[in-house]
């Protein structure tokens, strides 16, 4: 890499934070099952919008630790790394070796014509494309999720039809998780389940309140998700940004903006990822880019056509 890097340890002998990681982990999820807790016993709306606003909040950083964990990264010892990966993503909800599947998938495909949801060619379904773009970044990115665990439980030879051909993002992503996993997959997603379940009747959750603090969720988690690779370059490598965020939020998503840096230095764990910054790319503003984000999928670029593999 870049002689900007030459002077920090090599990726593979950083230690994760692993004791941070665990008390972030136990506080996320303790003052989670607390504000659905509290959503379920308020009696007017307005609290219960707000309380929701707050979950889906405290819930961001607890997809950056599952992150963490689908890299191997949260915890030095794989077992104890996995155990924690399971319990953050039953929180999600979803199963942990289906999400890890998909996003180390994600690194090999990161900016291919699989990934390209914020670009069209001139022969792509204009309309298609942009109906999908807004559904997607407006929550069915995340609602995805439960509902492939649903669909993986009950149904699993679904995920492998005709019903995806059309589909080559989500073609790509369930093509992309080896067979051998599906048995693990399918008795991690009733586990979920029966957290969920024994959660729900021990504290005497609300069906209504609890779906729609996941709902604030899963709206506010999909709407930055691509956003660290929209308008980047097509490489599966470089197509990425390290956004510029204020430092407060930039912690409390655990750095997930430096997401180049992420890409660029996987095994690198999130609080060590500003140290990994390239000089020789710009940082949108978060914000600006968010923003900008919302115009939808622009036409393919004479700069986007590089070598995806360079």
């Amino acid at each position: 890499m870049a002689n900007h890097l030459l002077s920090h340890p090599k990726p593979n002998e950083i230690t994760p934070p692993y004791r941070i990681n665990i008390a972030l982990t136990f506080l996320i999820i303790g003052v989670g099952i607390f504000l659905q807790w509290l959503a379920s016993h308020v009696s007017n709306w307005p609290t219960t919008i707000a309380i929701a606003i707050a979950f889906s909040f405290l819930f961001l950083p607890l997809y950056s630790l599952l992150h963490e964990a689908e890299h191997r990264i949260f915890h030095p010892h794989p077992i104890i790394n996995d155990i924690f990966g399971f319990l953050l993503a039953a929180f999600f909800p979803g199963s942990f070796t289906f999400l890890r599947a998909c996003h180390l998938g994600h690194h090999q495909r990161n900016r291919t014509d699989a990934e390209m949801f914020d670009l069209y060619y001139p022969t792509d379904n204009l309309l298609g494309k942009r109906i999908y773009f807004y559904a997607l970044y407006t929550g069915m990115f995340w609602l995805s999720v439960p509902v492939s665990m649903i669909i993986l439980l009950l149904f699993p030879g679904l995920l492998r039809t005709s019903l995806l051909r059309d589909a080559p993002s989500v073609s790509a992503m369930v093509s992309g998780i080896p067979t051998r996993y599906l048995l693990r997959i399918r008795l991690e997603c009733l586990a979920v389940i029966l957290i969920h379940l024994t959660l729900f009747f021990a504290f005497n959750f609300k069906l209504w309140p609890y779906l729609l603090l996941y709902s604030f969720y899963g709206l506010n988690w999909s709407s930055q998700q691509y956003l660290p690779h929209a308008g980047s370059p097509r490489h599966v490598l470089n197509g990425a940004h390290n956004l510029l965020a204020h430092p407060l939020y930039s912690a409390w998503m655990l750095n997930f903006n430096w997401h180049l840096a992420h890409h660029q230095h996987p095994n690198v764990p999130w609080i060590y990822l500003p140290q990994f910054d390239d000089p020789i790319r710009d940082r949108p503003g978060y914000l600006s880019a968010f923003i900008r984000f919302w115009r939808g999928p622009q036409p393919v670029a004479e700069i986007t056509t590089q070598n995806q593999t360079d």
